[in-house]
């Protein structure tokens, strides 16, 4: 099921990813395709937010590729991954990736996920972003009818 969304500001989409977190469940993996500067990291705040963690750890892995968000006092841990920097499927390998797959309690965050689609799993919620205006963002999420109906009937 798809449901689109629009955005007209970081609050409203870190509100978006918050409803979206709090649905979440352990193996799920969450995609996010969007240009530069479209919001993915914010996203995944809000995502943070949802699950219960602290939005103010999360910032971009770019460079370090993936990082853990874990508190005592959660149930889920999330990792944010971004495959901005990799050559592809191949280059998952060396982060461990089917690792973090495998890794219970966890929820996955990528950001860029077209750069490494076929190692992706079957099973994922995808959010694709796309700059409408300078503060407004449109936000597909494609999702099991159960956590997408999260954002029906929402603000628009």
């Amino acid at each position: 099921m798809t449901v689109e969304r629009m955005s007209h500001s970081e609050t409203e989409t870190l509100q978006l990813a918050a409803r979206l977190g709090r649905q979440l469940s352990a193996g799920d993996v969450v995609c996010l395709e969007g240009p530069l500067g479209s919001g993915k990291t914010c996203f995944v705040r809000g995502l943070a937010t949802g699950l219960g963690l602290d939005p103010t750890a999360v910032n971009s892995p770019t460079f370090v590729i993936w990082q853990r968000y874990q508190q005592m006092q959660t149930a889920l841990a999330l990792v944010h991954l971004d495959a901005f920097r990799l050559g592809g499927p191949d280059d998952l390998d060396s982060v461990g990736w089917e690792e973090l797959l495998e890794t219970p309690n966890t929820v996955i965050a990528v950001e860029w996920p077209s750069r490494i689609t076929a190692a992706l799993p079957q099973r994922r919620i995808n959010v694709v972003m796309s700059h409408v205006a300078e503060n407004t963002r449109r936000l597909a999420l494609d999702a099991p009818a159960k956590i997408a109906s999260t954002w029906e009937g929402t603000d628009e």
